[in-house]
């Protein structure tokens, strides 16, 4: 399963407790990833913070990357989670951040499987050298 995709300036409000990615594969060789560019996670509900997680692994190769995002403090501290109780399907995850901002970009208390990029992600890592010119794309939301 190969699902390369790139979000660009979406915004997220929560309505209740959970998880926005689920991302995942079987092996190393059939990566899937998921890069979040300028997005931001929010909810007005001060009774929200802390409820919202980045992401689980669904299976063991998971790729997630959150980068030059508004984060509110509806996002948990721990910023990452796993599947489900007593599942630690973390190993091999790829669990990355860079260049946060907000409230619930705070490093300190991450999950010890997750960690930060040194530079953001390129667009062409995720949809390839040219990829304005495919038919799939529409630059008007880049």
């Amino acid at each position: 399963m190969l699902a390369k995709a790139w979000f660009e300036s979406c915004d997220f409000e929560t309505v209740g407790k959970g998880w926005i990615t689920a991302n995942g594969n079987t092996n190393s060789s059939n990566l899937s990833e998921y890069v979040f560019n300028n997005a931001r996670v929010f909810n007005t509900n001060t009774s929200m913070n802390g409820t919202t997680y980045l992401g689980r692994p669904w299976r063991p190769y998971a790729r997630v990357v959150w980068q030059n995002s508004e984060l509110s403090n509806v996002v948990n501290p721990k910023g990452w989670d796993t599947w489900k109780k007593g599942d630690n399907n973390t190993a091999d995850v790829y669990f990355k951040e860079f260049n946060n901002t907000g409230s619930g970009a705070a490093i300190d208390q991450r999950a010890s499987f997750s960690g930060q990029l040194n530079a953001s992600v390129p667009i062409t890592d995720i949809l390839g050298e040219g990829f304005e010119a495919e038919w799939w794309v529409d630059t008007t939301f880049l």
